[in-house]
C-alpha cells in the first residue's frame, strides 16, 4: 500500500467515525438528505475527487482546472437545494467565475505562469462584472433611479463643498 493511499484511508476512516459520533451522541445528522437531491454531493465528490487526485499524485497539476470548476459549482449546487432555488437567477456569474477558479488553482500550484493568472482574472473580472450588474439591477428595482440619483447628487455636492471649507493652518 502506498503511503499516501494509507493516510487518505485513515483520513476517510477518521471522518467517518465523526459524523457517527456528531450523529449518536449530539443528533447532528450531517448527511441526511432527500434522495432527489443526492446529485448535488455527486458533483461536489467529483470536484473534490481531481482536487484530492492532484494532491496525492502531486505532478498533475492539470486535475486542478476540472477540479476547482466542478468544486465551485457543486457548492453553487449546495447553495440553491438549500435555498430551494430562490437565489438561481442572481448567482448564475458564480459558473463564470467557477472557471477563474480551477484557472488561478492550477497558476498557484504550478509553475506560476503569468497567462494563467491574466486568464483567471480576465474571466474572474467578466464574473464579477456580470454579479455587480445583477446587485445594481436588483437594486434598481426597488430604489428608483429617479430618486436615487438626484440624492447621491446632492450627498456629492455637501461632501465637495464642506471638504472645501476646512482652515488650512498657515505657515
Amino acid at each position: 500500500m502506498k503511503r499516501n493511499n494509507g493516510f487518505v484511508g485513515l483520513l476517510l476512516i477518521a471522518i467517518g467515525v465523526i459524523v457517527l459520533l456528531l450523529r449518536g451522541l449530539f443528533g447532528i445528522r450531517l448527511f441526511e438528505f432527500n434522495s432527489v437531491d443526492f446529485w448535488v454531493f455527486i458533483v461536489l465528490l467529483v470536484g473534490l475527487s481531481f482536487e484530492l487526485a492532484f494532491f496525492v499524485i502531486g505532478s498533475k497539476p492539470g486535475l486542478l482546472i476540472p477540479g476547482g470548476i466542478i468544486t465551485t459549482i457543486g457548492l453553487l449546487f449546495m447553495f440553491e437545494v438549500t435555498t430551494d432555488w430562490n437565489f438561481a437567477e442572481y448567482t448564475w456569474p458564480v459558473y463564470i467565475f467557477s472557471v477563474a477558479v480551477g484557472l488561478f488553482q492550477m497558476y498557484i500550484f504550478s509553475k506560476r505562469q503569468k497567462g494563467l493568472l491574466v486568464a483567471s482574472l480576465i474571466v474572474g473580472g467578466v464574473a464579477a462584472f456580470f454579479m455587480v450588474c445583477m446587485l445594481l439591477n436588483r437594486i434598481s428595482s426597488v430604489v428608483r433611479p429617479e430618486i436615487f440619483i438626484p440624492i447621491a447628487l446632492i450627498c456629492g455636492g455637501i461632501a465637495l463643498f464642506c471638504s472645501g471649507r476646512t482652515k488650512k493652518p498657515q505657515y
